[in-house]
């Protein structure tokens, strides 16, 4: 068994978390907009401000598992490198707007574990 199939678990476990973060991103953007007079205050916006530092966490995560693992392709990193970039601002974004922000590394941590998890395993 090589150790790729020992991360599909975990991999699955971040994609929900991920999705849940975005879906979660998402209803509180169109519900907030409804309430306050200035939608784009409160609107997610996945290439916002924290973009950059949670894009390069991604970019490192991702390649540096890719390259362990011996199987670095540009293909495979648009997704394995953006998506989890993508659900790292969305999660910021619900967390900050139902109670206290993460901290700023938060996000960028959850980048840099989705894309090592999807530069690890063989896509």
């Amino acid at each position: 068994m090589n150790s790729g199939s020992f991360l599909v678990v975990p991999a699955l476990l971040w994609t929900a978390a991920a999705g849940l973060a975005v879906i979660a991103a998402l209803a509180l953007s169109l519900r907030g907009g409804r309430r306050e007079p200035k939608p784009a205050s409160v609107a997610w916006d996945p290439f916002g401000s924290g973009f950059a530092v949670i894009g390069l966490a991604a970019v490192a995560g991702y390649t540096v598992a890719a390259a362990v693992q011996g199987h670095f392709s540009l293909r495979a990193a648009g997704f394995g490198i953006l998506w989890p970039a993508m659900a790292a601002t969305a999660l910021a974004h619900a967390a900050g707007r139902r109670g206290p922000s993460l901290p700023r590394w938060a996000g960028a941590a959850f980048a840099a574990a989705g894309a090592a998890l999807y530069g690890s395993l063989p896509i």
